[in-house]
């Protein structure tokens, strides 16, 4: 009897047995191999193959009648035709003839049909359970996981009970869900999150197949601030990505942002292979129950906007500042030894304002390099990393904003009025970083032509 397979216009008819009528026959196929396992599989295959003919398409409606009834339901292709599940197969002995085995499988549709009811009536009890997933009153990384499971399990049915009918059994079997009802409530769940955990494992999957990979802090711009947001966000994804601590050593970069809006914070991943190029790139929608029990807004937010909205552009002076790491978002603990370098293209003069944001206080600074306040970068050290003095990472923690201001003149008549702090040990400038920033701007060309430039580097400190 012909098993008709629709596909929109399309008509194929399938033989589904191996001479003629498949319901109530004993199947038999054979294999060969040079193993008995070989052998076996092989006479599996051949099994499957008389019961299911392969059709190239991701998804197929089918109809058919067994004793004139007709059945219809959706299944999934089964890329090879040796993974159908079949149950309630016998063996006939193994004959040996020179260096090769050959087995004979049987199938009795009378023996296999109560294992394939069994089965199917399992499958139906986990379907009906999985209902319950469909709505959204359960924890939204669990309701996930459950609806991917009975996604599987829906598959999983669908297969059994083709085989089932093809066999000639006559109990009706139906699926309490539907595929369509399953997507339709994976799309509500990763359409918006309102779980973090969950928007990091959805997303991140399609990372995962890629090695090595370093990881950057999430920052909200135009503050480089590591944020407890995107700490966490940090943390989670090194543990689902294969990925490196060691920038030099990495083969990709995941360089990640947020930004704030009315409804909700929307995260962008980007993964970036060495040549600059990007791999994968990940747009994601938090709603606020994702983020809110985390503190999102960087403490130096206002201090970076400042910077921003003036920052110097020059055409020929370039400076860059960094930690030794190459990092532009640091991260420290009481008791570290905190690095820092400073690279520019013209000899130039140098001064660095700390603007720091802790339990404390919030105040900028000026930092003292070892013999005063203002750096030099000599004409035979241009285009080449310098490496400043090192600090000691100590109270107060928090967060810190340096500020580089780098010009070709003279900088001894240009440094921001500083009065030393002896509870710190710091060259207070101000309580209030716009006011610091503001003072940085006051920079007066010489009657030479000067170029002045400035850069930023944000670290976070921590207590461990």
């Amino acid at each position: 009897m012909p098993v008709c397979i629709r596909m929109g216009s399309l008509l194929l008819v399938l033989s589904i047995c191996l001479g003629s009528v498949l319901w109530g026959q004993i199947l038999r196929a054979e294999g060969w191999g040079d193993s008995e396992d070989g052998a076996r599989s092989g006479a599996l295959a051949s099994l499957s193959q008389s019961i299911y003919v392969r059709v190239e398409t991701n998804v197929i409606d089918t109809e058919g009648e067994v004793n004139f009834r007709t059945f219809a339901r959706t299944v999934k292709e089964i890329t090879t035709t040796s993974n159908l599940p079949l149950l309630g197969t016998s063996y006939l002995p193994v004959e040996k003839k020179g260096k090769d085995y050959k087995i004979t499988v049987l199938l009795d549709p009378g023996r296999a049909l109560p294992l394939y009811e069994d089965r199917l009536n399992a499958l139906q009890s986990a379907l009906k359970d999985a209902t319950q997933y469909l709505t959204a009153d359960a924890d939204p990384v669990l309701r996930y996981n459950q609806l991917l499971q009975a996604r599987s399990v829906l598959e999983e049915f669908e297969i059994h009970r083709f085989i089932y009918l093809a066999l000639g059994g006559k109990k009706p079997f139906s699926a309490p869900m539907t595929e369509r009802q399953i997507s339709a409530a994976l799309h509500t769940l990763t359409a918006a999150f309102d779980d973090l955990e969950l928007a990091l494992k959805f997303h991140g999957a399609r990372f995962s197949n890629y090695p090595l990979i370093y990881l950057h802090y999430p920052a909200l711009y135009p503050s480089k601030e590591v944020t407890q947001f995107s700490r966490i966000i940090h943390d989670r994804l090194s543990t689902m990505l294969p990925s490196t601590e060691n920038i030099e050593t990495a083969h990709y970069y995941l360089r990640s942002s947020y930004e704030v809006t009315k409804t909700g914070i929307n995260l962008t991943l980007r993964l970036v292979n060495p040549a600059g190029r990007i791999e994968q790139a990940e747009f994601i929608k938090l709603n606020p129950p994702a983020y809110e029990q985390y503190e999102y807004t960087p403490r130096n937010f206002n201090v970076a906007q400042s910077i921003a909205s003036g920052e110097l552009i020059s055409n020929k002076l370039q400076v860059q500042f960094a930690g030794i790491s190459g990092s532009d978002q640091l991260f420290y603990t009481a008791g570290d030894i905190a690095g820092f370098k400073i690279r520019s293209n013209l000899p130039v003069e140098y001064y660095i304002i700390g603007h720091n944001h802790s339990s404390e206080g919030v105040y900028s600074y000026l930092i003292y390099l070892g013999s005063g306040f203002i750096g030099r970068i000599n004409p035979d050290q241009t285009n080449r990393w310098i490496q400043l003095p090192e600090f000691d990472v100590t109270a107060p923690f928090g967060v810190e904003t340096l500020q580089v201001i780098a010009s070709t003149g003279d900088l001894s008549k240009s440094l921001p009025p500083a009065k030393y702090d002896s509870k710190f040990g710091l060259y207070k400038i101000s309580d209030n970083p716009s006011d610091a920033v503001f003072l940085t701007r006051g920079l007066k060309p010489v009657a030479k032509e000067v170029e002045t430039t400035e850069a930023t580097l944000t670290m976070t400190i921590v207590e461990k």
